[in-house]
């Protein structure tokens, strides 16, 4: 079992089209219509109109937090790839940081974290400029942080200790015109204890030249793939400032139950959790996140 397949990624389900069904195929033509017509201004390539893929995803959420009861969020991610680039290009819109994409220990801090979350608009072309099993290397130009420009370059490496056991590093520079320089590292181990659970202990270190100090994240996670069609994640987490050592801003608990219902582009997850975050004095901060996640995709 890969780490993807840690979540549920189940087979097509033959089921009668519904107006949902729909709804789903149009907005996924459109996008992937949207994502050729912009390809084309880079290419000639008359006979196949359809090489470029889009694909968006979409979050809602309802997540009460001990007497907050009206917390609601959301999250959008778009990418289109362009074929007529040689697939070293593609677009990203989405309305939250996604800083690092294959970072679950980051969403799971972010959507536990009590407060509700500044939601800026991030519109980049990255640039791929190596990639296998074990190497990435991309560059990101856009915007974001409100209409900030920036670059960001990182790198991503897997090591392969044993037979169940890997460890992977990446380090990345980023430059914003009004928030300065910045660095990131984050650097994760992951044993394969069987063929449907994993367990990754995740840690990350970022610095931005306009914030006053550093923030670190730690992360003990157990995946448990149930079936096709469903998995648990659950886990600790802490993270906090480098001021004089480490500060804690924040710790807690959770355990988090995915699964995909009616349709394969379709999900629901149910997320109780634990937090002891500072701005409540680091008390016992109870809640539970309630979310369904739409996927838009031209099959």
């Amino acid at each position: 079992m890969t780490r993807q397949q840690a979540w549920a990624n189940p087979a097509a389900i033959e089921q009668q089209p519904s107006w949902y069904d729909e709804v789903q195929e149009d907005v996924s033509d459109t996008i992937t219509t949207t994502a050729n017509w912009f390809d084309g201004f880079f290419g000639q390539d008359k006979l196949d109109k359809d090489r470029a893929s889009a694909s968006a995803k979409l979050r809602l959420g309802y997540v009460p937090i001990e007497r907050d009861f009206a917390r609601f969020e959301h999250q959008f991610r778009l990418r289109a790839r362009l074929p007529n680039l040689e697939d070293k290009w593609d677009v990203i819109v989405s309305d939250y940081n996604d800083s690092n994409e294959s970072q679950e220990s980051e969403r799971v801090i972010n959507e536990t974290q009590g407060q509700q979350k500044k939601e800026d608009l991030s519109v980049a072309v990255r640039y791929i400029h190596s990639q296998d099993n074990r190497n990435f290397i991309s560059t990101r130009v856009g915007f974001a942080k409100g209409a900030d420009i920036y670059i960001r370059t990182r790198y991503r490496r897997q090591f392969s200790l044993a037979d169940k056991l890997s460890l992977e590093t990446e380090p990345a520079i980023y430059y914003y015109i009004s928030h300065g320089y910045g660095a990131r590292f984050d650097f994760k181990i992951d044993y394969q204890s069987s063929e449907v659970s994993l367990w990754r202990q995740d840690n990350s270190w970022e610095y931005i030249q306009d914030e006053e100090h550093p923030e670190w994240r730690h992360n003990l996670l157990f995946y448990h793939q149930l079936n096709n069609q469903s998995a648990l994640i659950s886990g600790i987490f802490a993270h906090g400032q480098i001021i004089d050592g480490y500060k804690l801003e924040n710790k807690g608990i959770f355990a988090r139950y995915r699964a995909q219902a009616l349709r394969d582009w379709f999900y629901f997850e149910i997320e109780p959790f634990i937090h002891y975050p500072d701005f409540r004095d680091h008390a016992h901060t109870p809640g539970i996140a309630l979310r369904v996640e739409i996927n838009f995709q031209q099959q």
